[in-house]
């Protein structure tokens, strides 16, 4: 459940998508595996848009070849089409069908919306493709993580895509995030994928939508994890942040008379900001070489 310390913004509308059990647990037996497969497929279709062979390999430990023919087989029953992009890392990812998005309705009793495209490629943000592609890979690595012993230890149990994110909180004051995701003590923590190097002044606007967003009167979350692509971007970043948190308290708006963020506030940021390095040598290894 969620940390109920202090009253979510709309908590019971995340809890919901929270609860959609999306690790892939292997079954023994070969009927039951290939429908775990299936009904994951939909479901990361359903949730990020799309679904795609990379992440899916990522999760299912099997061979490209084996991967493709199991999607391939959910495209002739009906439920997903295949769309063939340059913006994608392998070339091709899956979008729902009609069928497909009734299916993910009935498994996750949540209405998914379907919009009717002459192009499947069209029912998507192309130009998302590679960072929702990313974010799907790295939200289901942290769900399928384990011990070097092959035991089971999860960086969160479940997760809201940006997507779902946006469909709960609609307003315009509100900055969107990549993901939230519940981590075992029942905190909820916003993930950022940093992607690419920002001006100092983009972080400048972040940090103060995270500052409303986690110290404001409704708190939409704990804590931020910020997941680079790249040793250099989180270097980058880092250092912005270091120097925004120095800079902004003696720095005054216009407007207010009071200083852009306040000495408690910087502090009180820079301790729920977190920067997860985990990644960066298998997002670069699997979508940049």
């Amino acid at each position: 459940m969620i940390n109920t310390n202090t009253p979510f913004q709309n908590a019971d509308r995340c809890q919901t998508h929270f609860d959609i059990d999306m690790r892939f647990k292997k079954s023994t037996n070969a009927v039951h595996r290939g429908r775990e497969k299936k009904c994951l497929a939909i479901l990361l279709a359903a949730r990020y848009g799309f679904v795609s062979a990379i992440t899916c390999q990522a999760i299912w430990q099997i061979k490209r070849h084996k991967v493709l023919e199991s999607l391939n087989r959910i495209v002739k029953e009906g439920f997903l089409s295949i769309a063939e992009t340059d913006r994608a890392a392998d070339g091709r990812i899956y979008v729902l069908t009609h069928s497909g998005a009734k299916f993910a309705s009935d498994l996750m009793r949540i209405d998914v919306p379907f919009r009717s495209a002459q192009e499947p490629i069209t029912q998507v943000n192309q130009n998302a493709i590679m960072h929702d592609s990313i974010m799907s890979f790295v939200l289901s690595l942290g769900l399928q993580n384990q011990t070097k012993d092959g035991i089971p230890k999860p960086l969160w149990d479940g997760y809201l895509t940006e997507l779902e994110f946006k469909r709960i909180h609609s307003s315009s004051n509100i900055k969107n995030v990549d993901a939230l995701v519940r981590l075992a003590n029942g905190e909820v923590a916003a993930v950022e994928l940093e992607a690419s190097f920002k001006r100092k002044l983009q972080h400048e606007k972040t940090l103060l939508k995270l500052r409303d967003a986690m110290l404001g009167g409704n708190r939409l979350y704990d804590k931020v994890f910020i997941i680079p692509c790249s040793q250099k971007i989180n270097n980058d970043t880092q250092r912005f942040h270091k120097q925004l948190f120095e800079e902004m308290p003696h720095r005054y708006d216009r407007k207010t008379k009071r200083p852009l963020l306040s000495e408690t506030d910087a502090k009180k940021l820079q301790e729920k900001i977190i920067y997860r390095t985990k990644f960066i040598d298998t997002i670069e290894q699997t979508f940049y070489r």
